[in-house]
């Protein structure tokens, strides 16, 4: 058993309703996952893109299928398998599986002793991760998670007991289930910690695809340094003449490598610099508006409550 709170592990480990059906004898129903059909199943538990956990369904074979998110399976207690390509994969205690939305997999049957915990992670919550990992083992995981028709990729870590890891997932776990509406801010940190963690170990097994092109690496790099660093005025014209490209071809060509537009990812930038200076400073909202680029307070409003589902102020006193 991974060294997770006691509390913690029973409560991620109690029988759900529909594992009570399973056990009675109902088969697995797919409308729970998805549109009725298993080629791929739903992001509903996701809110606005973010990230959710959900504890791995027990005491049924899952078929093939896929995700229109990101994956993480953690195993907590015994082992679950998956199944990839016709491989095996097969994870114990501690091990962790990394799969993108173009990966199809399948799942054998778990038992009680078997607790899996998926983590769950939206289009909008992967675009705010990026940033913070530069050229780790993970970014074209991640990235082709983005690109419409991206390559299907997977990442598989095995555990070796290394006390950081086991304490940075535990704290995600802890927050997301006893703390839901934890800002994305902390969890995106927590995570991009975890990932340098992992990047450190020599047991990754990268499957699923070959490295992308270097000029495609680089052009990446080139686009997400720019907005990093120029947030608060950058523009597609401006970009473009750096890049010797014009606009409308570098829109096209950013588009396809991050699965969203030039104004997409600003917006991502300046959203997650908004989010951690509400959390993290005690600067007057109108301040942190104009320090992040934006002239139209009401617009920042509007579109700040549409991504989380608070106002700024809201957000400002649930973080804290």
């Amino acid at each position: 058993m991974i060294s997770t709170e006691k509390f913690l592990l029973e409560k991620l480990g109690e029988v759900s309703a529909e594992e009570r059906g399973l056990l009675a004898g109902s088969p697995l129903n797919p409308l729970l996952y998805g549109m009725g059909d298993w080629g791929v199943t739903s992001s509903r538990l996701i809110k606005n893109g973010g990230i959710s956990v959900r504890t791995h369904t027990r005491y049924a074979d899952f078929p093939a299928h896929r995700h229109n998110f990101l994956e993480i399976m953690i195993v907590l207690s015994g082992s679950i398998t998956h199944m990839i390509d016709g491989e095996a994969i097969a994870l114990g205690v501690g091990d962790m599986l990394f799969m993108n939305k173009h990966i199809t997999h399948s799942v054998r049957r778990a038992d009680t002793e078997d607790i899996g915990i998926n983590l769950c992670l939206g289009d909008n919550f992967v675009g705010g991760l990026i940033p913070e990992l530069g050229d780790s083992v993970f970014s074209s995981l991640l990235e082709e998670n983005l690109r419409p028709g991206g390559r299907p990729m997977y990442l598989r870590f095995a555990s070796d007991g290394t006390k950081q890891i086991e304490n940075l997932v535990e704290n995600i776990l802890f927050e997301l289930t006893e703390y839901p509406r934890i800002s994305d801010v902390v969890l995106t940190k927590t995570l991009a910690l975890l990932f340098d963690y992992l990047s450190l170990k020599n047991s990754a097994l990268l499957r699923g695809g070959s490295e992308e092109p270097d000029k495609d690496r680089e052009r990446r790099r080139t686009v997400s340094d720019y907005i990093k660093k120029n947030y608060r005025t950058a523009t597609l014209a401006e970009l473009s003449g750096m890049m010797y490209m014009t606009p409308p071809y570098l829109s096209s060509l950013i588009t396809s490598l991050f699965g969203m537009g030039f104004k997409e990812l600003l917006y991502e930038e300046r959203q997650s610099r908004a989010m951690r200076l509400l959390t993290e400073s005690n600067l007057p909202i109108g301040e942190i508006i104009r320090s992040v680029g934006y002239e139209n307070e009401s617009y920042f409003h509007r579109e700040f409550k549409s991504r989380t589902g608070m106002t700024p102020l809201a957000y400002r006193k649930s973080a804290r």
